[in-house]
């Protein structure tokens, strides 16, 4: 059964249309710096929203720094992006770029919308700059690590489009939060198991198996840091339930972003050097501070338990036979 996703925050302002930048915020140019215009991925959650407003009559604009002609070509890598905006506007069309207005003013003035009632959806302190000076509602989606404290004139911060709730802003909800969680695109990653800061354990009393970052650098770059879950395959061991955060881990607030999954199994014995396969399925919450320690090891456990009965469901549970994992014991057994 699939619930919507309940938000305790009331309605921010009714808003119509929505403005979207397209690097940073809908594509990925972090990783494929140097890469052809056709390698720049969607973020995470950037096809979802669009394909949302889209199916649902919403307005959507995009403004962007860049030419028009590269984002057209942009545009045309990604299907049905083109066909989902009722207004194109590119940095040669204006006068000023941003952190002008001009811009978001043209767009609103194409979609035939007064400019309080557009919502802008950005990812850099120039384009929040540039929303807020046009008279709209700004969400930052900030696509560089621990920068959020720079966006405080956005009128609200989020970790990822994942976090998007639009119905904080009078637009029809996403329906496809199950039981508190977000079903992804299964995605995979492995490694051997590596020591890892050695407070999972002793200080957190939840022993996390850690993978080396090293050789996943465009990977990491690819997900928004937060809760995940899925299922973890151990060689000599087998398949468990599995929940993880990606990222820096604001109260210990860790120099470089990390993978630390925490197989829902109690093992008697450390399996460091041992092959451990991952198949990440959904996502739970954006990556938090907590005011102490009790309170974080309080949260962890209830994202163990959401992700404990979630991946009863049949849209998780199918992926416990993902190849991936499977085929990891077939090495082992011939070898």
């Amino acid at each position: 059964m699939i619930h919507k996703m309940s938000t305790a925050k009331p309605v921010n302002k009714l808003v119509s249309s929505v403005i979207l930048d397209l690097d940073g915020t809908l594509l990925n140019m972090v990783a494929d710096v140097g890469c052809s215009l056709s390698k720049a991925k969607p973020l995470p959650g950037a096809n979802r929203l669009i394909n949302h407003l889209h199916r649902h009559g919403i307005k959507i604009a995009l403004a962007s720094n860049s030419s028009r002609s590269i984002i057209e070509k942009k545009l045309s890598y990604n299907k049905g992006w083109k066909e989902s905006f009722s207004v194109v506007i590119g940095g040669d069309e204006v006068k000023a770029v941003k952190p002008s207005p001009d811009m978001f003013l043209e767009a609103a003035k194409w979609l035939n919308v007064q400019p309080s009632n557009c919502l802008v959806i950005e990812d850099s302190i120039p384009g929040v700059t540039a929303g807020k000076a046009a008279g709209m509602e700004v969400v930052a989606v900030p696509s560089l690590p621990k920068q959020s404290h720079l966006y405080t004139v956005a009128d609200e911060v989020i970790n990822s489009l994942f976090d998007f709730r639009p119905e904080q802003w009078s637009l029809p909800p996403f329906e496809d939060w199950i039981e508190g969680t977000l079903p992804v695109e299964p995605w995979h990653i492995g490694g051997p198991v590596i020591k890892g800061f050695g407070r999972g354990s002793k200080v957190l009393g939840i022993p996390t198996a850690n993978l080396s970052t090293e050789g996943f650098s465009n990977l990491l770059s690819e997900y928004p840091s937060g809760v995940y879950f899925g299922w973890a395959g151990v060689s000599k061991q087998g398949i468990y339930k599995m929940v993880m955060s990606i990222g820096w881990n604001p109260y210990f607030n860790n120099p470089e972003k990390t993978i630390e999954p925490w197989l829902l199994h109690e093992f008697e014995d450390d399996f460091y050097g041992e092959e451990l396969r991952l198949v990440v399925v959904g996502y739970i919450r954006p990556e938090a501070n907590f005011p102490s320690l009790e309170s974080l090891v309080a949260k962890i456990h209830e994202d163990g338990r959401i992700a404990e009965r979630a991946l009863e469901l049949p849209v998780y549970l199918k992926y416990k036979d993902d190849p991936f994992l499977s085929s990891l014991f077939e090495t082992i057994c011939s070898s």
